[in-house]
């Protein structure tokens, strides 16, 4: 658009001859366009130009200008995260998260809910398949952490267990029956102990034992024909249930009650294993 003083100057120059006049018309209609073109950034920018893949070569294949975009960058800002968690917060993270799953796979049992589970479940479960063989491969190489090495599964190695064990447990016992006595208290109107003094016969002969047997009614077994009536012991070792097994230490006084009522032979050494072990870290058996 011409304005009205372009106009005046128009028809001043109209005067001056038909060339002038051709010539500043050309000037004219260069400025007002060069002006319309400095105008325009200010209103519109100009759109950058879209170049193709050869043209960016020097960008190469990382065609993911936001990494918020690419799978692999936000992985990576995902794991940067969770590293910076606790051991216990990300544990505590996957549980609530399975949790999460497992109430919305309850409320609204649908595909997609339970597929979200199952797949949470599993990769759980993967995870936790990672640490047993890691674990395994630990105690694999490194003998001192090898519980099987002390106590085999094995079933041969099993039996060359208890066989140690059992030779072990026969010198122990053997060992206290030279510093202690074996008082056998009983009831001839007793079956249990009728029952209990074959057992308790055996024992102290297998082990070299000395046995006093004592009754309180005044009645004698087979197994023990000259046994000796209660003269008050019972009371004082407080003995109210029959038979009674007692290991008794003439010196120091100490017991160790071996069996109360009825019990195998085996009972009776597993027992001496226990209170034996307990008497050793009191220091009361060396």
């Amino acid at each position: 658009m011409i304005s009205s003083i372009q106009c005046s100057v128009i028809s001043s120059q109209k005067k001056r001859g038909p060339s002038t006049y051709l010539i500043f018309l050309i000037i004219l209609s260069s400025a007002t366009d060069f002006s319309f073109l400095k105008a325009a950034p200010e209103t519109q920018p100009a759109s950058k130009p879209v170049l193709s893949f050869f043209e960016k070569r020097a960008e190469g294949w990382h065609w993911y200008e936001d990494s918020t975009q690419c799978p692999v960058f936000s992985a990576q800002k995902k794991d940067k995260k969770n590293v910076s968690l606790s051991p216990i917060q990300q544990i505590e993270n996957q549980r609530k998260g399975l949790e999460t799953k497992l109430h919305a796979a309850i409320v609204e049992p649908t595909r997609q809910n339970i597929i979200a589970y199952i797949l949470a479940q599993r990769s759980l479960m993967d995870q936790s398949q990672r640490f047993s063989e890691a674990w395994k491969r630990v105690v694999m190489t490194t003998p001192s952490l090898d519980e099987t090495l002390v106590h085999p599964v094995d079933q041969n190695a099993r039996h060359v267990y208890y066989d140690e064990q059992h030779k072990d447990l026969q010198a122990r016992i053997k060992k206290l029956a030279q510093e202690y006595g074996l008082f056998f208290f009983f009831r001839k109107n007793c079956p249990y102990c009728h029952g209990f003094a074959p057992i308790a016969k055996r024992f102290s002969e297998k082990y070299g034992w000395s046995v006093l047997a004592i009754s309180l009614d005044g009645g004698t077994l087979p197994e023990f024909p000259h046994a000796k009536r209660d003269n008050g012991i019972s009371e004082r070792l407080k003995v109210s249930h029959v038979p009674a097994l007692i290991a008794f230490h003439p010196k120091t006084g100490k017991l160790i009650p071996l069996a109360y009522g009825m019990v195998s032979e085996s009972e009776i050494e597993e027992r001496v294993t226990i209170l034996t072990q307990a008497l050793t870290v009191k220091g009361e058996i060396k």
